[in-house]
């Protein structure tokens, strides 16, 4: 697990119901926690002393806590394992553990040791955008988060939802994938955004009525749109 010369592949990964192994019980620990939990991880931590964040997660049931130090064998069966303790002693036996399973690490203090990195995001419901230095310039890569959460605001995870319902009624087997295409890009062609951004969902069942697919009613679409975003 060295760096190369080579660039890192980014990738999504699903990690519901997987086993993530978060070493640490600090600041650091805890937001690698939040961001495990969201997509659905089940998340166990490993450390002899944790903040009050991760013991009131861990009182919730929410995470697994064994309050110990790492042990030889700990990333068995793991689908993750995050290294997040100040002491490099114990993130490189981590590291010399992990290789022993094929278990991919993530080091908080060494990218040398990590076979993957954790990139800078802005997440509204789907949509995501990440910014990666690998492992370079995190403080580069938090000036470029900042910016782009000024840019992009909540209003384009409403806009994925909607668009993800429109999908799931128009592309099926018997359906013609470049017609599906053009649908899709006359839809993002309308002010539909500014309309989400205003909650002005009339107007937006309106700019949607003319172009969506006969059988595919608009207004009910988006009431069921606003319900389900009103809900979460």
């Amino acid at each position: 697990m060295t760096q190369n010369d080579s660039p890192l592949y980014p990738v999504n990964l699903d990690i519901s119901g997987k086993r993530c192994v978060v070493v640490g019980g600090g600041t650091v620990a805890a937001r690698k926690i939040r961001a495990l939990l969201l997509c659905g991880g089940r998340v166990q931590i490993i450390s002899p002393e944790v903040c009050r964040a991760i013991r009131d997660l861990a009182a919730a049931g929410s995470i697994q806590l064994l309050e110990r130090t790492y042990q030889a064998g700990d990333a068995e069966d793991a689908f993750l394992v995050f290294a997040a303790t100040n002491d490099p002693v114990v993130q490189k036996r981590i590291a010399d553990d992990v290789q022993r399973f094929h278990v991919l690490l993530n080091s908080a203090t060494d990218p040398a040791l990590s076979d993957f990195h954790v990139p800078a995001k802005i997440r509204r419901r789907d949509f995501v955008i990440t910014v990666s230095t690998g492992g370079g310039s995190p403080a580069l890569a938090l000036l470029m988060k900042e910016k782009l959460a000024e840019a992009y605001g909540e209003e384009y995870g409403v806009l994925v939802e909607m668009m993800a319902r429109i999908r799931q009624q128009v592309v099926h087997a018997d359906s013609v994938a470049e017609e599906n295409r053009a649908l899709f890009k006359s839809i993002l062609d309308l002010p539909v955004l500014d309309c989400i951004g205003r909650e002005d969902w009339d107007e937006l069942k309106a700019l949607l009525s003319p172009i969506l697919p006969p059988g595919l009613d608009s207004a009910a679409l988006v009431d069921e749109l606003v319900a389900h975003i009103r809900r979460s």
